[in-house]
């Protein structure tokens, strides 16, 4: 029987936000600088009149154990996003990301996790109306770029998770808060944006099955009415609650692993005096592995299909995946993964017309650890 930690710590860093998952008895077994470079780029047929969108991000990440019990995680990116028309010259935007800064801390045995996690602001949180748009390009739940914000103002979000087992099941139980400040979302417009409070809560539960283990999980996030504020008045906005659904498999294969997962992310209508109603859901499904090739390298291939479903009205798409990377070890205290992606597949508006998508993707990411 194992213990609850793992799904602990998964379920507490899931509350708050992401980081890397290690450790035994602390969140992190060893202090950890992590950067290096992502590239995504998406092109659009001519039929939709969309374009083409690519964003490079340079990430930088700092993660560390003080003691048993308590561990600090720092990131934040740098990111240039450009959006290229059917015609005409594209327009780019560049920008450092906010910074997210987490402390944690471990209460008795690994069964209580307490987390704060501040936002600070270092992205651009104010901005022209077209570099507004140039990064709103990137703003996608259904692709996959690395950086969909460039900066949201300050917050706070406090995280609590709990976790025991019952026989051989591990269960978890996380939820956390997150209170934003206004900022002005605009430049030379006096503007005001008062993001809601969110509301999150994750319950899963994990078990081996003969050789593999497998898990489930259930995302609740709950938001308060957004507030915009100038000289036109008052107007709100209800961002609709989601729901996240996920499964996954991991099994060993040979001298390796493959991890099969499926999840499915829902958001309910949304609305209010600033937007119309705009639900959506993804379904996704796919599997990633990790084969050693020797005793410092390792491959890491990965399948995947997205299906979009926003609003009856907007229309759908569909988008299939498939990469690798390279896990390589330098030494004791470097790991190096570089790894590329391709995808392909469809998007079809709300008049039934369709139009086709292509998309790359190129990673180098550097782990030291000391």
């Amino acid at each position: 029987m194992t213990t609850p930690a793992t799904a602990l710590r998964l379920l507490t860093l899931l509350a708050t936000g992401p980081a890397v998952l290690a450790a035994q008895e602390n969140l992190y077994s060893r202090a950890a600088v992590i950067g290096g470079v992502e590239t995504r780029s998406y092109s659009y047929g001519d039929k939709l009149n969309v374009g083409k969108v690519t964003q490079v991000v340079i990430p930088i990440g700092l993660v560390a154990p003080f003691g048993k019990r308590f561990s600090f995680d720092l990131g934040t990116s740098y990111a240039s996003t450009t959006y290229t028309p059917p015609s005409g010259s594209g327009s780019s935007f560049s920008h450092i990301t906010d910074t997210q800064i987490r402390g944690s801390y471990i209460f008795g045995n690994d069964v209580l996790v307490a987390s704060v996690m501040v936002n600070l602001p270092t992205g651009a949180e104010t901005t022209s109306l077209q570099d507004f748009s140039v990064g709103a390009s990137a703003a996608s739940n259904f692709l996959l770029f690395p950086v969909n914000s460039y900066g949201t103002g300050f917050s706070v979000t406090p995280g609590m998770a709990v976790a025991a087992t019952a026989g051989d099941w591990n269960l978890g139980l996380a939820g956390s808060v997150r209170m934003s400040s206004k900022y002005e979302p605009f430049s030379g417009n006096q503007s005001q944006y008062k993001p809601g409070v969110e509301g999150r809560i994750r319950a899963g539960i994990d078990r081996l099955v003969g050789s593999s283990r497998a898990s489930l999980g259930f995302t609740f996030s709950t938001f308060g009415q957004d507030e915009l504020s100038g000289t036109s008045g008052l107007s709100t906005y209800d961002p609709g609650n989601r729901l996240l659904i996920d499964a996954a498999v991991v099994s060993p294969v040979g001298n390796g692993t493959i991890n099969t997962y499926l999840w499915n992310y829902h958001r309910s209508n949304s609305g209010g005096s600033a937007g119309r109603a705009n639900q959506e859901n993804i379904f996704a499904g796919g599997a990633t592995g990790s084969f050693p090739i020797g005793r410092t390298l390792a491959l890491e291939p990965l399948l995947e299909v997205r299906l979009w479903n926003p609003d009856p009205a907007a229309g759908q798409g569909s988008l299939f995946g498939a990469g690798a990377a390279f896990r390589i070890a330098l030494g004791n205290s470097m790991t190096l993964v570089p790894g590329g992606r391709f995808d392909f597949g469809e998007l079809r508006n709300s008049d039934d017309v369709s139009d086709s998508i292509t998309g790359w993707g190129l990673t180098a990411l550097l782990r030291y650890g000391f």
